[in-house]
């Protein structure tokens, strides 16, 4: 190059760079001075993930296989070219001219397959934001994100040009295009959704192994959630600047859904915004929508379903910590959290009506000497009558299979409710009280018909401290009725508990079950992994006056139109909003428990055998 085009090409690339390292600056400086909640436990989980949903674009793909597709091809186009660009570039200064090697020769004929693949998926990504527009992306066209495109495509076009073209000044105004754009490309990008390009590996890596994962708050250093935007901790301020905009948790979120307020992509570009804006001290409820935060039902799909590993729930929660903290929570938790404190119970009902239960299904109190396992009745097990018939279900199958349990003479509640309402005080008193009790009675291995007690106990709890087994009762009958298999009798669709789907990964187990005493069970449109919530998590069993459409109807709806005549449920809470949802409807459709439903079919197979038969195989 001549003396003048790198003098030129050099002040060109200063004050692009500059401007880029300027904005950059801005979002790192945010992030280091926010609250470090950055971990790197679990490293080896944290590496397959990666691999996974960044190198392969593997959760993209799964959810999206055409879009993921299309994404794979840009990704992977990238990276393909880094070192071309890093050549010309530094031709382009002056500093060293590589581009005559026979090397690069050779990779510049490599990259033409990943230069047609890039286009290809570029291409297709254009026509789906600027033409196609589907609603998750919003209601207007971003022209930002069309200009990015045609810069990627015309990166891509000028490359296949220079195969083509004579040295001389084509060439020459080739070549300036092409480098001109890569360096607009990066002045733009800290200001752009395209800043993911950037940071989402990072994001990606340090998102939790476990979802919806909250440290327990100290008392002692007066820590009490999240109150402004200065709370915020480091992981949160890097997902703000992270996120791609695609709008999935948008398209999976129950209460968007269903016509509420609630965005959880809007909720963390308010994020962005806010911190962009130096607005540091303002309170955090501020920042969002007015009530937002209490129509989350901490389902988890947002954040399961986000392809940047952006992590929701611990700024809704933390949130809710903050207002809590203040007596701010919404006005429908006053009665729960005084029920729990009064009675250790969301019903707040005495715990003779309990003792009736527990004398009447025959049950024993926990002894590590007699009972290999402890069953966990929970709130719905030890007062709920309906729910009462699935636990009997449960222990006629457990006694039959030879496996013996007990109960705790008395129970609490787990605290779950106070735990995704943000009253993290209420949640560790009962905690500990628990845990307590557990170690005193020798407690190792625990079963629970409830999902939200099995995430309770069994991550929440081991963050203070407590280990145990805890398995769903639907995972170890599967296991106890594996030589079952009755004969082929009727279809039946099954609805997956967010708590035992999403959160636990056991989705397979009820199914397993189900086919083994002959349902067929046919599929609603969300399912395994990504449930559509039921409505009553995070509190919003208690919510008699929930904006919008009901959740829960929305998803009895879903689980009709499947038109199997049953629906087979897992969750004591699942269950008490969808069977109210079937009554509002005046549905002719049977709402059964799983175990419940199991039990009456191995029962039904010999009549009068009565729960001894439960492990009968035909």
């Amino acid at each position: 190059m001549r003396g003048v085009e790198i003098l030129v090409f050099w002040l060109v690339f200063a004050a692009l760079m500059a401007w880029f390292a300027k904005q950059l600056a801005t979002r790192v400086r945010l992030i280091r001075g926010a609250p470090n909640n950055f971990s790197l436990d679990d490293l080896p989980f944290r590496v397959r993930r990666f691999l996974v949903d960044v190198v392969f674009q593997g959760r993209v793909i799964r959810a999206k296989p055409w879009v993921g597709t299309a994404h794979l091809f840009v990704f992977w186009g990238f990276c393909a070219f880094g070192v071309y660009t890093l050549v010309e570039m530094l031709y382009g200064l002056g500093i060293v001219n590589l581009t005559g090697a026979a090397w690069f020769h050779a990779y510049k004929l490599l990259l033409v397959p990943f230069c047609l693949a890039v286009l290809g998926g570029i291409v297709f990504l254009i026509i789906r934001r600027g033409i196609v527009r589907p609603p998750a992306l919003g209601a207007t066209v971003s022209k930002e994100s069309i200009l990015i495109g045609f810069f990627i495509a015309t990166l891509m076009i000028t490359f296949l040009l220079d195969f083509r073209l004579e040295p001389g000044a084509v060439q020459r105004v080739n070549w300036w295009v092409h480098m001109l754009v890569i360096l607009v490309f990066l002045a733009l990008i800290p200001n752009s959704k395209h800043l993911h390009l950037l940071l989402s590996p990072a994001t990606v890596f340090l998102k939790s192994p476990v979802l919806a994962t909250l440290p327990n708050l100290d008392f002692e250093k007066e820590e009490v959630g999240l109150e402004q935007l200065k709370d915020l901790p480091s992981k949160q301020v890097l997902d703000a600047f992270t996120c791609v905009e695609c709008g999935r948790c948008q398209e999976n979120c129950p209460a968007y859904a269903t016509g509420k307020p609630l965005n959880p992509k809007r909720l963390i570009l308010q994020n962005e915004d806010a911190l962009l804006a130096g607005q540091l001290d303002r309170p955090l409820a501020q920042v969002y929508d007015e009530g937002v935060l209490w129509q989350c039902t901490t389902c988890g799909a947002c954040e399961n379903q986000c392809p940047v590993g952006v992590e929701h729930l611990p700024v809704i929660i933390g949130a809710r910590r903050g207002l809590a903290s203040n007596g701010e929570a919404a006005e429908y938790l006053g009665p729960v959290y005084t029920n729990l404190e009064r009675r250790g119970n969301i019903w707040g009902l005495l715990y003779d009506q309990r003792q009736k239960f527990v004398t009447s299904a025959g049950l024993e109190t926990f002894d590590p000497a007699k009972h290999e396992y402890l069953v966990w009745l929970g709130c719905a097990g030890a007062f709920e009558a309906d729910f009462q018939r699935s636990l009997r279900a449960l222990f006629d199958i457990l006694r039959s299979k030879g496996t013996t349990f007990g109960v705790l003479a008395k129970e609490r509640c787990t605290g779950d409710v106070a735990k995704r309402t943000g009253n993290e005080y209420m949640f560790q008193e009962l905690a500990g009280q628990n845990i307590e009790d557990f170690k005193a009675a020798g407690v190792r291995k625990i079963i629970t018909s409830c999902p939200h007690c099995l995430k309770t106990i069994g991550h929440d709890y081991r963050m203070m401290g407590f280990e145990c087994d805890i398995v769903h009762s639907s995972v170890l009958v599967a296991e106890l009725l594996r030589d079952v298999q009755l004969p082929a009798n009727g279809r039946v669709t099954y609805h997956d508990p967010c708590y035992l789907g999403r959160y636990a990964g056991r989705h397979e187990e009820p199914r397993q079950l189900l086919a083994r005493v002959g349902a067929e069970v046919v599929e609603p449109v969300r399912n395994r992994e990504n449930p559509f919530c039921c409505g009553a998590g995070g509190g919003l069993l208690f919510e008699e006056h929930e904006p919008g459409k009901r959740i829960s109807q929305e998803r009895f709806e879903q689980l009709q139109a499947t038109g199997a005549g049953t629906v087979v449920m897992a969750c004591p809470f699942c269950s008490i909003m969808l069977k109210g949802a079937q009554a509002s409807a005046n549905a002719q459709v049977e709402m059964v428990d799983l175990l419940t439903f199991v039990d009456g079919r191995l029962k039904a197979t010999v009549p009068g055998a009565g729960g001894q038969q439960a492990g009968t195989s035909a």
